[in-house]
């Protein structure tokens, strides 16, 4: 850590030296390989060294000539859950005819939602009736409906994971490919609109191996809140009653003629007792503002954005949860992206002439929690959000190789011209494309729900997104410094319109 330090250091004199009041790729990777070593242990939410990530982008902030955002401070605290904390007694077991399955939390089942508070006990379900509704899945327009002439009111529903025909390419339902109803999170979110009081998923006996982590939730014990109980359970341990229903038949039944195969099963009942607290954290944005030399146009103000937490040491936000426990750096998602606004800043305020309308510089936390540090601040300003003409984001920025994707320009079609001329600004060496994401998809998307034009700026997704081998090795410096310069130029422009970006 000392030798990065002295790098840093050595970057910034260099920098400096030059006198070029542009970004400098080197001094760019300086930043992602701080925000993304090991020592920083992938900067969960509520986690000491997202706190010392935090501190770090308000030196770089002091350091390039802003000013704290927040009255004397850099700093934005706000609140949000991070985690759960397990106590003692957790159980759940399903009954018939005198047979009794019983499950172990982090072995046979781990909760996919928990809705309990901050207090034990969350959940106590007692001898509730189960109902199995199939897929779990409703699509009517396609004919297809597992909840069709079924009430699951105040009871536990039991579905099967995936959906029929999915290796068929003459499925009714979308062929081989996936529909949104078909997610966790929109079966769940059905079951409840239906009333029920939680939701078990199993594996669908079209899949040989049940792979869902069990043991992941012994690792990093968290879950989603979709507001009601939504539990994973083991297909082997369920199996003698899985026969007993005939459910593996219903299944493959329903691979063949789409025909859901819903039913209560009399005589079941489950018993659940959850004693999950959720942890709730102070996290915190840091904001630094770069005042308009415009004193006319100072009051209006665009911000400049990224979010600078990650997953940690991943669990249930890992695409490799079996690696849960191993430290997830994010040097793409997005180091790369804070690297880039701490030297858009620097920038920035070596050519402030540039810059009659303010500049709010902000690093997001919680942006991995749902778009929670963008959402907070959206409601707390540094400048009214009547005043903030338009907001750049960057998220994974760190691996361009030629391209960046720029969206969210289409609801403000007069900034077309402004990108060009950023492009023309920044010459050859980089390719802008329409086809990630889109809008929405990070903290541009609180911005844009308040008519602030917000761009987003994307080099794409890749084989180490939320794994632990999104490390700084393999950040292309200098693709990113084009694209941080990208940015830096098309804030230039807007900041000297004569008239503030649209909003379609």
């Amino acid at each position: 850590m000392r030798k990065l330090l002295i790098a840093l250091v050595l970057a910034f004199a260099a920098a400096a030296a030059g006198g070029d009041p542009g970004i400098d790729a080197d001094t760019l990777l300086a930043h992602i390989k701080f925000l993304a070593s090991d020592d920083l242990k992938g900067r969960a939410n509520g986690s000491p060294e997202l706190e010392r990530a935090g501190d770090y982008v308000a030196q770089q902030f002091k350091a390039a000539g802003l000013a704290p955002g927040e009255g004397d401070g850099w700093f934005q605290p706000f609140d949000l859950i991070a985690g759960l904390t397990v106590g003692k007694g957790n159980a759940l077991s399903f009954e018939y005819q005198g047979k009794k399955v019983s499950f172990v939390l982090g072995t046979s089942y781990y909760p996919l939602s928990a809705p309990g508070s901050e207090s034990l006990p969350s959940v106590q379900l007692q001898h509730v009736p189960i109902v199995f509704a199939g897929y779990g899945i409703a699509i009517p327009e396609l004919g297809y409906d597992d909840y069709s002439r079924l009430d699951v009111k105040d009871k536990a529903v039991l579905i099967f994971s995936h959906e029929p025909q999915e290796h068929d390419t003459t499925s009714r339902l979308n062929g081989v490919r996936p529909m949104p109803q078909t997610t966790l999170q929109a079966k769940a979110s059905l079951a409840r609109s239906k009333g029920a009081r939680a939701l078990f998923v199993v594996s669908d006996p079209s899949h040989r191996i049940d792979e869902a982590p069990y043991k992941m939730f012994n690792g990093d014990p968290d879950a989603e809140d979709v507001g009601f109980p939504v539990l994973r359970v083991r297909r082997d341990e369920l199996q003698p009653l899985l026969d007993a229903w005939r459910l593996d038949a219903a299944a493959r039944l329903i691979d063949m003629d789409l025909v859901p195969r819903s039913e209560v099963l009399r005589g079941a009942t489950v018993e659940y007792t959850e004693q999950l607290s959720k942890n709730r954290r102070t996290v915190r944005n840091v904001i630094g503002v770069l005042a308009g030399s415009d004193p006319a146009r100072a009051k209006e103000a665009i911000v400049i954005g990224a979010h600078y937490d990650h997953v940690g040491l991943g669990g249930h936000l890992s695409m490799s949860p079996e690696r849960t426990g191993e430290i997830h750096n994010g040097a793409d998602d997005n180091a790369s992206g804070t690297a880039s606004i701490i030297e858009i800043a620097r920038a920035a305020t070596g050519q402030r002439g540039r810059f009659p309308r303010t500049l709010v510089f902000v690093a997001f936390a919680g942006e991995e929690r749902g778009l929670l540090g963008s959402a907070y601040y959206a409601e707390h300003p540094v400048i009214p959000m009547s005043d903030t003409i338009a907001m750049l984001n960057l998220d994974m920025v760190g691996r361009a190789r030629g391209a960046v994707d720029i969206s969210g320009i289409e609801v403000s079609p007069s900034m077309e011209a402004n990108l060009k001329a950023a492009a023309q600004a920044i010459g050859e060496g980089l390719t802008i494309e329409r086809q990630g994401p889109g809008a929405g998809r990070s903290d541009d998307f609180n911005f844009a729900v308040r008519r602030v034009p917000a761009i987003n700026f994307f080099t794409g997704f890749h084989a180490d997104y939320h794994r632990p081998t999104d490390d700084w090795d393999k950040i292309d410096a200098v693709g990113a410094k084009r694209v941080a310069t990208l940015a830096l130029e098309l804030a230039a422009q807007i900041a000297e319109r004569s008239t503030r970006p649209e909003f379609r």
